[in-house]
C-alpha cells in the first residue's frame, strides 16, 4: 500500500487499486483504477479521475505488471459444506483399480481407529478402474471388516458395504423407494449401489448426524478454499434444515467470509411450507443479510448423465428401454414450485437429461399463467444433455436461466461419450446455443469433485477440452472470452442473487479478484497459467493481500 497501513483485521480498508481493471460494466468496460470506500466502490476510470472522487492520502495499491482487477468470480452451484467436509473423508481422486479404493480405505480405517463410519467422496466411473466396474458392498467390506462404510457419488448415488446394508436393515426384501432403487445382483442380493437419494437416504439415516459445530468449520474450510480461487460469491445448493440452521449460526458469530446464498433443500417430503418454517426457525434471513441470503428451493428431478440416469425421451443405449430415473414426482413439483411463486420466491430444478427438462418447463409454464414467475429466481440446474432449441426459446420466454457447469464436461465428457456416442456428448453442455436463444446462463462449477476454480471453468467453456482426450469435444459449442466471464460474473450473480452483482461500478460492493494475468487473453490456454493473487469482499481481504 502507498500513503498508508494495512487496516487493522475486521475492518474495511479504504482503497485505490491502479492497474488494468476489467469492470464488466458496459459503460466503462475496461479502466484505469478503481476506489473503495467504506466497503463500496466509489469511482472507476483513469487515475486523476479516481484519486479525485477520494479523499486526499487514501491508501493505493498498484497490480504489478501484466495483473488484472476483474469483479470476483461468482459460482452459481458449488457445494461449500460439501467442500469443506472433504478432509473428514477418504479421497478417492485418481484411484485407478478397486485395489486402490481398498488399500485407501483399509489406510484411513488403520488411522482412525474404533468402530465409526467411514465415508468417502467417490468421483470415480467404472471406466476409470482397472476392473472396469464400479466396487460392490463386498469389495468394500473387505478394505475394512465390520466398519460400515459409504461412498457418495457426487451427491446423487452411493455405495454402501455389508455392514452398512446391514445396519441399514436392507437386504433382499427391502422394496425399492419411491424416486430411488437399490441395485440388486441376479440372485436378488443388494450389490451396494444405490440409486438417487431416496435410496442413499436409506443408509444415511443409519449415520449419526454430524453437529452444528462440525457443519461450522466445514463451512469455514468451504469458504477459505473458495477464497484463493477468486469466488467473492457462492451459491451453496441442496442444503438441508439441519445445516440452514448452521449457516445462520456462522453468520451470527461473524465467521462468514465470502457472500453466500443457500438454497434450502425440498422433497417429496419437505415442502415449500416446511422450508419456510425452517428457515424463520433459525433466523436465516437476519443472521447476516449483507453476507448471507436465502436463495430458490434446490429440487432433485433426475439423476446424472455420467450415472446413467438422467431422465432422457430415448432409452439409454444398452439398457432395456430403461429412460432414467424421475427422482421428484410431477404433483410435487407443481406444489413446490406453485408455493415458492405464491411467496415471490423461485426453485432450481436439477434437470440434466431433456426430458427432465421438458417436464421442467411444462410445470413452470403452467405455474407462470397462475403467478408469472419471471424475475423470482427459477432457474434449471446443469440442462445439459440434449435440450431441444424449442425448450430453450421456451426458458428465455418464460424467463427462466439456466445454471450450467463446464468443469463437469471436463469431468466426465469422454465419459459420456463412451456412453452415448460422439455425437449425443459433443452437443452435451451447449453454452453457445442457450446463450444464442437468449437465455441468460451462469456459470457453476458443482464442485467439490470437478475443479472449482473459475479460470478452469472458462478454460473448458472457450476450449471445450475434456479429461482423457486430447481434443475438444463439441468446439462448436464453445463460447467467446468476453462471454466465458461473464458467466463466471455477471451471468452467475443473476442466478445467485445477493448483494454481489458481478460488475465494478460505483454504488455497488467492492468484491473484487485480483489476477496475475489477463482473463480476456486471445489465447484461452493462458487461463490454465493465471494465478488468484487477492481475493477482497466488500472492500475486505480474504485472501491474499493489497499491499
Amino acid at each position: 500500500m502507498r500513503n498508508g497501513t494495512a487496516d487493522r483485521p475486521g475492518t474495511t480498508p479504504d482503497l485505490v487499486i491502479i492497474g488494468d481493471v476489467i469492470t464488466m460494466d458496459p459503460d466503462r468496460p475496461r479502466v484505469a483504477a478503481v476506489a473503495i470506500l467504506d466497503g463500496r466502490v466509489v469511482a472507476t476510470g483513469d487515475v486523476a479521475e479516481v484519486r479525485a472522487g477520494v479523499p486526499a492520502g487514501t491508501p493505493e495499491f498498484e497490480v504489478p505488471a501484466g495483473g488484472t482487477v476483474i469483479p470476483g468470480f461468482v459460482d452459481s452451484h458449488v457445494h461449500l459444506l460439501w467442500a469443506g467436509r472433504r478432509a473428514s473423508r477418504v479421497s478417492l481422486t485418481g484411484a485407478d483399480s478397486i485395489a486402490e479404493v481398498q488399500r485407501r480405505i483399509r489406510d484411513h480405517a488403520a488411522a482412525h481407529p474404533g468402530d465409526g463410519w467411514i465415508e468417502a467422496d467417490d468421483d470415480l466411473d467404472p471406466w476409470d478402474l482397472a476392473e472396469n466396474r464400479l466396487p460392490t458392498a463386498a469389495d468394500l467390506e473387505a478394505a475394512a471388516p465390520g466398519r460400515a462404510i459409504l461412498l457418495d457419488r457426487r451427491g446423487h448415488d452411493a455405495i454402501a458395504n455389508l455392514s452398512a446394508l446391514r445396519l441399514a436393515g436392507i437386504t433382499s426384501v427391502t422394496a425399492d423407494p419411491a424416486g430411488g432403487r437399490i441395485e440388486r445382483d441376479d440372485a436378488g442380493e443388494p450389490t451396494g449401489l444405490l440409486v438417487e437419494h431416496p435410496a442413499v437416504t436409506l443408509v444415511r439415516a443409519a449415520i449419526p448426524p454430524p453437529s452444528g459445530t462440525d457443519h461450522r468449520a466445514w463451512i469455514a474450510t468451504g469458504q477459505q478454499e473458495l477464497a484463493t480461487h477468486g469466488i467473492t460469491t457462492a451459491m451453496d445448493p441442496a442444503v438441508p434444515v439441519p445445516e440452514l440452521a448452521s449457516y445462520a449460526d456462522a453468520a451470527r458469530a461473524g465467521e462468514l467470509r465470502i457472500r453466500l446464498t443457500v438454497m434450502p433443500l425440498g422433497s417429496e417430503s419437505a415442502g415449500f411450507a416446511d422450508l419456510d418454517r425452517a428457515a424463520a426457525a433459525c433466523g436465516l434471513e437476519t443472521a447476516d443479510p449483507d453476507l448471507l441470503v436465502r436463495g430458490p428451493t434446490k429440487l432433485f428431478l433426475d439423476g446424472g448423465g455420467s450415472l446413467g440416469t438422467a431422465l432422457l425421451s430415448t432409452p439409454w443405449p444398452g439398457r432395456d428401454g430403461y429412460h432414467g430415473n424421475q427422482t421428484l414426482s410431477r404433483d410435487v413439483l407443481f406444489a413446490h414450485c406453485r408455493d415458492a411463486a405464491l411467496a415471490g420466491r423461485g426453485a432450481g430444478v436439477h434437470a440434466v437429461g431433456d426430458a427432465a427438462i421438458d417436464l421442467v418447463l411444462d410445470v413452470l409454464a403452467e405455474v407462470d399463467a397462475r403467478t408469472p414467475i419471471a424475475g423470482l429466481g427459477f432457474h434449471l440446474i446443469h440442462a445439459y444433455l440434449g435440450p431441444s432449441r424449442p425448450a430453450m426459446r421456451r426458458a428465455r420466454v418464460l424467463g427462466v436461466r439456466v445454471s450450467a457447469h463446464p468443469a463437469l464436461q471436463w469431468d466426465f465428457g469422454a465419459g459420456l461419450a463412451d456412453r452415448l456416442g460422439e455425437v449425443r456428448a459433443a452437443a452435451a453442455n451447449p453454452l453457445r446455443d442457450w446463450l444464442d436463444e437468449g437465455v441468460e446462463v451462469g456459470g457453476g462449477s458443482d464442485g467439490p469433485g470437478p475443479p472449482m476454480a473459475p479460470l478452469h471453468g472458462m478454460w473448458q467453456a472457450r476450449t471445450r477440452r475434456v479429461r482423457g482426450r486430447s481434443t475438444p469435444l463439441g468446439p462448436a459449442q464453445a463460447v467467446s472470452a468476453v462471454e466465458a466471464l461473464a458467466l463466471f460474473t455477471v451471468g452467475a450473480a443473476r442466478i445467485t442473487g445477493g448483494r454481489g452483482t458481478g460488475r465494478l461500478r460505483p454504488g455497488g460492493p467492492a468484491d473484487l479478484t485480483v489476477l496475475d494475468g489477463d482473463p480476456l487473453h486471445d489465447d484461452p490456454e493462458a487461463l490454465r497459467e493465471i494465478r488468484v493473487t487477492a481475493t477482497i469482499v466488500g472492500g475486505r481481504p480474504v485472501f491474499g493481500a493489497v499491499g
